[in-house]
Formats: structure tokens, sequence, C-alpha cells
């Protein structure tokens, strides 16, 4: 008898954690021998990870955009799939939900991953979530949450923490060597400090307050450059003009950062900005469990100033590990001015003190290391699925 296949029906596959979480659980999910489909279904985004999705596994035949809800419910109701995972997609829920007008044809188990646990990552349009998902995977626990916002009952939903081997570098001398050749080549002298930040540019990473931060240091006499890496991404009318500002204030002839600010777009590989970067710097308002820049950044020994958003203050502790600033309270909120000034302040400290930088850089890398080799990403990925097809469709 055949294996069914497996299809994931995500956004896009650009450069991100979620992305990451995707190829994954794609690896997790390879010994099961069944053949697996992505289908990206915002068909105008990125698709920078294309290559890294189908090596993840040879089992994985079909990478692709799907334009429209019919064009996608063509194809669910033609694989057959035994189980699609989804990521808040509207588009992905309609082309379920087609399947129960056609004759004959098995709905797939839906698993819904679940990155975050702030109230907008529960909004539920016209309860497309509620009846069509039969299963969540939480990416840190916040089962209670979804219970009570989508009725479901605790068996059915899971939680597999998102820290994996793969995340871990493997040659940081290489790394190392590569940003002292970015920095020469963004005319960076070798005694500079970089402020390094390597992620999407989104409205919930207070990237539109960290460039007037690290403005000041430069005021104030500091030799330092700021270096971003990225591409734009779910800004708010708000944010991306905050964020223009910034940029344009910071670059203006005889601004304090001018010259200084490195604005690199997206880059398939983001380890030489950690090679280059003194520190990493993560302002953040709303998260997941761990973003990506900074497990990599720490990964590379590379000290983090960052808010306790999200999953981060569970996964590390401020002065023990990195420089964590809390943010009270923890929404998806920008950050008070209170909490802005004592971020600045943290960043300016550490800047300032090179041996406390040795000494976080050196105590993240242990953490993050720690921290991968307690989990097990893959195995409980298996688990969740097993338990999903185990109590299949759920009846509404």
């Amino acid at each position: 008898m055949s294996v069914r296949p497996i299809a994931w029906l995500h956004g896009n596959l650009g450069f991100g954690g979620g992305e990451k979480v995707l190829i994954e659980q794609i690896k997790a999910l390879a010994p099961r021998g069944a053949p697996m489909d992505v289908l990206t279904v915002a068909a105008s985004g990125p698709q920078d990870l294309v290559a890294d999705v189908r090596a993840a596994s040879p089992l994985v035949r079909d990478v692709h955009p799907v334009d429209g809800t019919t064009a996608l419910s063509r194809i669910l109701r033609r694989r057959r799939y035994e189980a699609v995972f989804t990521c808040w997609s509207l588009r992905a829920y309609r082309a379920v939900a087609c399947l129960r007008w056609t004759p004959w044809v098995g709905r797939p188990v839906v698993i819904e991953t679940a990155h975050e646990r702030y109230d907008y990552a529960f909004l539920d349009h016209r309860q497309r979530r509620r009846r069509q998902v039969d299963f969540w995977v939480c990416m840190h626990d916040f089962r209670e949450r979804v219970v009570a916002a989508f009725d479901v009952p605790l068996e059915r939903v899971a939680v597999t923490r998102p820290l994996f081997a793969s995340l871990l570098p493997t040659d940081t001398p290489r790394t190392r060597e590569a940003g002292r050749r970015l920095r020469a080549s963004l005319g960076i002298p070798a005694g500079a400090l970089v402020v390094g930040y390597a992620g999407r540019l989104s409205g919930n990473k207070g990237l539109h307050h960290v460039i007037p931060m690290v403005a000041r240091a430069a005021a104030g006499g500091l030799d330092v450059h700021l270096v971003v890496a990225g591409r734009r991404s779910l800004m708010t009318p708000e944010h991306g003009r905050a964020l223009d500002e910034a940029i344009a204030a910071a670059s203006a002839p005889g601004a304090a950062l001018a010259g200084r600010l490195h604005l690199l777009g997206a880059l398939p590989d983001v380890h030489p900005v950690y090679g280059a970067s003194d520190v990493v710097v993560l302002l953040s308002h709303v998260e997941g469990l761990f973003p990506l820049m900074l497990v990599e950044a720490m990964g590379h020994g590379v000290p983090v100033v960052t808010t306790d958003v999200g999953g981060i203050g569970g996964c590390l502790a401020d002065v023990r590990d990195a420089a964590v600033v809390e943010k009270i309270p923890d929404d998806a909120r920008d950050p008070t001015p209170e909490v802005l000034t004592a971020f600045e302040r943290r960043l300016h400290a550490v800047l300032c003190d090179p041996g406390e930088r040795a000494r976080l850089g050196d105590a993240g890398r242990r953490r993050v290391e720690t921290l991968v080799g307690e989990n097990d990403f893959h195995g409980d990925t298996r688990a969740a699925y097993d338990r999903a097809l185990s109590l299949g469709r759920m009846r509404r």
C-alpha cells in the first residue's frame, strides 16, 4: 500500500524563523517515507528558500506558489494528502473547506503550526481556523490559550520547541573571517564597533528605535557602525514611516551615522553579519519562542542585547547569558519610553565594555548549545504528527 503524501500550505519561502521551522518539520517527518509538497499560498511572496526546502529531504517532490483558492483546492482534491500543515493562512483554510463539497474525497488532517501567543495570533476570521484545524503544534507552551480560543481538547495541542542542531554554527573561524571581509568591503575600520541585525525588517523588530540609539552613541564619540541585513516584511504604515524617517535622519549629510549605516538587503547567507558584529541587537515587541537571529548570533559567540518578549525570557537570563531588557507589559505593542531608555543604556554599556562583551559571548554560546542539546524538535514533531493522525479529523 502506498504512503499518502503530506503538504505544507505556507505563506511564502522568504528568509525567516517560521520557514526554518517548516524545513525542520520536513526533516523530522522524512523517516515516514511519505512524498512531501510545499505550496506557498501568497503567490507573489519571496521564494528564497526553495533550494533549502528541496535539500531537506529527497522525498520533497513539489515546491511552488499556488495562485488562488480554487487552484489550491484542486491540488488538495487530486493529491489526497494524509495531512496538511497550515500556518495562519485564510486561503489554506478556505481550500480545505472546499473539500467537503467534493464527493469521495477524504479530507486531510489539518495541523496548524502556531508560533506566537499574542492576541493577533488567535484571530479567527469567520471561525475558519476553529472549523478547519484538527490539531495544533505550538512552538512554545501556550496550549491553554489555544484550548480557550478555539475550544479544542487539550489532547489536540502539542508543543515542539524550535531549537534544533542545524541552528548551531559548524565553522565559527570561517564566519569570523567572512565577517572581516564584510567589514572591509563596507569600509569599516578594524577597530570600530559594529552593531549587527540580521532578520526581517518588520514592525515588531524595533529597528526604527535601534537606529537613533546607535546614532546617539556615535554622536557621543563611539566609533560605531550599524549593519542591517534583511528585507521589509509585515510593516504597518506607522512602522514603515518610522523606519523610513529613522534611516533618512541617520543617513543625512553630517548626521552621526552618515556612512555608518549599512543596509545590505536580503542575503542568502547572513553569517558574515554575525562574524562582523561586536553586538547583535533585537528590540522586539513580539516574538515566538527564541528568534533565529539570537540563536545564530549566540552560537557564534556574539553577545546580544534583546527584550524578554515571547519565549526569550524563558530561554535567557539577564546578565547570565545576554543583556535582556524587561518589556512591561509583554504584549504586541511598541515598548514604552522607559523600556527604550533601559534598552539604550544596556546597549551602550555593552558596547563600551570589551570584557563584558567577551563574557556574554562565551556565556551565550554555552547557553544555546545547552538549550539545543536538551531539546528534541524532530522527535517531538514526529510524536505530535502521530497523535494528530491517531485522533483524526475533529468533528464539529
